[in-house]
């Protein structure tokens, strides 16, 4: 009996451990380094796509979500999450977050193939977050095959606002399963479409106080509940 209870008492003191090392990992952070090659940049992006895909998986269920990050001589040293009440949770948001903006630092000011920036010293503006959600929101429908399926879930529209404020790219990546494929990409559709519309209404990124032609990322959230939604931008 005092064998089994030994056993037991082990294995909680592991587990109790290894929470305590996963709940302090933002407070220790990830050492700095260079991205040394367009390949490492791209696949450092799609890093990044995964990351806000959690972050948004998790976010969604908080309504009161918020964070801010604590920065010195350039390099992010914490971030704090607000309005998430589960301990798990809200450290699992701020160990992503945390990742994704160092993973932005070590991508800042390179360009990809085709002289785009995944990472820019100013990030593309719209007028404001608010006009960009109700600017989307008037030019996005849900599609109604997809809603009456009861199809729901988060597009994110990946796209380029060139050095004018244009966007001429735009593409989407969403972790929404279905076996209707063509309901999906209507999805898909609609999403870009709106996002396209904000077209000419951007101030572009810059480097070294140059506009430059740089990525951006807003996720579209449809819930068959509610009308579309735009989740919180991730920066």
């Amino acid at each position: 009996m005092k064998k089994k209870n030994f056993i037991k008492t082990a294995f909680k003191l592991l587990f109790m451990l290894g929470l305590a090392a996963f709940i302090m990992l933002p407070a220790y952070g990830q050492r700095e380094k260079t991205v040394e090659s367009i390949s490492e940049l791209e696949e450092m992006e799609d890093i990044n796509t995964d990351l806000l895909k959690q972050i948004h998986k998790v976010a969604q269920e908080y309504p009161e979500f918020s964070y801010k990050y604590t920065i010195e001589d350039g390099e992010i040293q914490d971030v704090v999450v607000t309005g998430v009440d589960n301990t798990v949770d809200r450290k699992r948001l701020e160990v992503s977050i945390f990742d994704l903006k160092s993973n932005k630092n070590m991508m800042k000011a390179k360009p990809n193939r085709i002289g785009v920036f995944y990472s820019v010293d100013e990030e593309p503006e719209y007028q404001g977050e608010m006009e960009l959600n109700r600017a989307i929101q008037s030019n996005l429908k849900y599609p109604e095959k997809a809603k009456n399926w009861g199809l729901e879930g988060t597009i994110f529209v990946k796209f380029v606002v060139d050095e004018n404020g244009e966007i001429p790219y735009a593409t989407t990546s969403s972790n929404i399963e279905t076996s209707r494929e063509n309901y999906l990409n209507d999805l898909r559709e609609q999403a870009v479409e709106a996002v396209k519309a904000t077209s000419g209404n951007w101030e572009p990124g810059k480097v070294e106080d140059v506009d430059v032609a740089s990525m951006a990322v807003v996720p579209v959230t449809f819930d068959f509940e509610k009308d579309p939604a735009i989740r919180a931008l991730i920066r």
